[in-house]
């Protein structure tokens, strides 16, 4: 079994100030604990004010973002990302991010899973659309699916496997956006 925690970096926006990047990022384990024990380590060093609070790469201090990447790094975690320059999308979607941001995730789990050696995986996402669309996502993606998946879609700030992703897409992000990979290189391998 397998479990694939998604998230992203950046936004689908096409103004001036929207950024040029847009990353989605996947976790892969085989046990759920591995990314829960990483965030909940993590979340013991930090004072009262950030226990309770959802950790996420953007509002993060630069010690606790290197403390997550670390654990993760140091764990059997596989990652896989795509990284969308955003100036690669024909204008005529440019104003369906809903569609875009589907394609790139059916386009990431197909990658992850084309070479699973599991019957079943457990696909968990960052809640991003509202009920009324999961049920089209959610058919597109068993669509795209090699082998069979079940699909949870669950509030970042209740889940650590989701923001043990949010890091990862972060760094990421960051590594393409500013050109300054130190975070990324702490995953890179």
């Amino acid at each position: 079994m397998k479990y694939i925690y998604l998230d992203e970096s950046g936004n689908l926006g096409f103004k001036e100030k929207s950024g040029q990047y847009f990353i989605v990022a996947g976790l892969c384990v085989h046990e759920e604990k591995i990314l829960n024990r990483c965030i909940k380590n993590v979340r013991r060093g930090l004072s009262k004010k950030y226990k309770k609070n959802e950790l996420k790469f953007s509002n993060s201090s630069d010690i606790t973002r290197r403390r997550v990447l670390e654990c993760i790094s140091r764990k059997y975690i596989s990652i896989s990302y795509l990284a969308l320059k955003k100036e690669w999308i024909h204008n005529h979607l440019r104003d369906k991010p809903s569609v875009i941001h589907s394609y790139l995730i059916g386009q990431l789990l197909s990658n992850i899973l084309y070479n699973a050696e599991v019957n079943k995986s457990y696909v968990i996402i960052d809640k991003f659309l509202n009920d009324r669309k999961i049920g089209g996502f959610n058919r597109y993606m068993y669509f795209k699916s090699p082998v069979k998946i079940e699909i949870t879609h669950v509030a970042s700030y209740g889940n650590n496997g989701i923001q043990a992703a949010d890091f990862v897409a972060g760094a990421i992000h960051r590594k393409y956006r500013d050109n300054t990979p130190y975070f990324y290189e702490l995953i890179e391998k």
